[in-house]
């Protein structure tokens, strides 16, 4: 049953004003291939259509970086994060979290205790599906 709660969004000068936090996995559904980690204000959902049709390549980033982005198939995983979490720090620590899990290579500098807690649990999510995928080595 819908919500009879509207949902508000804010627009300010022209410009919507994002609401959430949120880290997101873009992993190739038949390799399980991870292609980009990103971060954003805004519904997940959003930013990974921008980043199928933006034409500048800031917005559009995995249309300009991935090869054949238009012919492959993506699921996105998208982790929310506390308002208190910095998001471009705890992207950057996912990154190289999940440079160093896929690599199995030993951590580097650790992020904060909480921090740390927050990337762990989303590099095993994210381990754990592309354990699941069809065309996965390991799974």
């Amino acid at each position: 049953m819908p919500s009879s709660q509207p949902r508000v969004i804010s627009v300010r000068g022209g410009r919507v004003r994002p609401t959430g936090s949120w880290l997101y996995v873009w992993l190739d559904s038949a390799t399980g291939e991870i292609v980009h980690v990103g971060g954003t204000g805004f519904d997940p959902e959003l930013r990974a259509h921008l980043h199928l049709t933006g034409d500048d390549p800031q917005l559009g980033r995995v249309r300009a970086t991935v090869p054949r982005s238009s012919e492959r198939d993506f699921d996105v995983l998208a982790f929310e994060l506390s308002e208190r979490i910095d998001r471009p720090r705890a992207k950057e620590a996912l990154t190289l979290r999940l440079l160093d899990s896929f690599n199995e290579v030993e951590h580097r500098e650790q992020p904060s205790s909480e921090m740390s807690e927050l990337i762990d649990s989303i590099a095993q999510e994210v381990k754990k599906y592309v354990d699941s995928l069809p065309g996965s080595t390991d799974g």
